[in-house]
């Protein structure tokens, strides 16, 4: 886990920000060399646990699929 991100009001930690390994950023279809390991913001209602990892509440597919709606609808007008 790299950063958090707060909402300011309530202070209810929103979502996480993941450096992925290699393989995992190949599956997520994210940039990653290594010089640039990939990262992502994983929202928090998609997490199991976090400790020295994160542990996913749901599978890679539906992770894969929440990132692209929420990128879809951050760019939408």
């Amino acid at each position: 886990m790299e950063t958090l991100t707060l909402d300011d009001q309530t202070w209810i930690v929103e979502a996480l920000q993941v450096k992925l390994a290699s393989e995992s950023a190949d599956e997520l279809g994210v940039y990653w060399n290594y010089f640039h390991a990939g990262r992502v913001d994983v929202p928090t209602r998609l997490v199991h646990s976090v400790s020295d990892t994160v542990l996913l509440a749901v599978t890679v597919e539906e992770l894969h699929r929440t990132l692209s709606a929420e990128a879809a609808s951050a760019q939408a007008p």
